[in-house]
C-alpha cells in the first residue's frame, strides 16, 4: 500500500507503556478519539513491554518513564535498544527539561507532558510522529 493512509481509518497499532491505571485509561481514551480504529496494547513494565515487543510491530509507543523496573530518561534507551526504528513519544509528569533533554537524546521522538493529553497538541504530536507501516 502506498500514499497516506486514511487517518480515522487507519487500524494503527500503538504499544502504551504505562504503569498507573487512571494514566492509562486517560491515554487510551485520547488515541481512540483522535484513532477510532486503532489497536491499543497496553504493558505496565518494561519488561511486559519487552515481550510485547518481539511479537508485534508498532505505529508508535508512548512510553512513562517512571516503570517498576525502570526510572527516567534511561528508560526510551532501553526500548530503543530493543527496536531501533518504532517512534517513541514519551509522557511525563515531570516538569524537567534535563529529564527532556536526556529522553531525546536517548531515542525519543518526542516528550509529551501529561497534563498536556486532553489538548489538541497532544493530537499533533501524534499525528506528527505515528509512522505508517505499508
Amino acid at each position: 500500500m502506498t500514499g497516506q493512509m486514511d487517518e480515522n481509518t487507519n487500524g494503527y497499532k500503538i504499544l502504551l507503556v504505562e504503569d498507573q491505571k487512571p494514566d492509562t485509561l486517560i491515554a487510551k481514551r485520547r488515541i481512540l478519539d483522535v484513532w477510532p480504529d486503532a489497536q491499543i496494547i497496553a504493558a505496565d513494565s518494561l519488561s511486559q513491554a519487552y515481550e510485547i515487543l518481539k511479537t508485534n510491530v508498532f505505529n508508535l509507543v508512548l512510553l512513562d518513564l517512571d516503570l517498576p523496573e525502570a526510572y527516567g530518561a534511561g528508560t526510551v534507551k532501553e526500548i530503543r535498544s530493543f527496536n531501533a526504528m518504532v517512534p517513541i513519544v514519551v509522557l511525563t509528569g515531570m516538569d524537567d527539561d534535563v529529564t527532556t533533554t536526556q529522553a531525546i537524546k536517548l531515542g525519543a521522538n518526542h516528550v509529551a507532558r501529561k497534563s498536556q493529553i486532553l489538548s489538541a497538541e497532544f493530537e499533533n504530536i501524534l499525528k506528527k510522529h505515528v509512522q505508517k507501516i505499508s
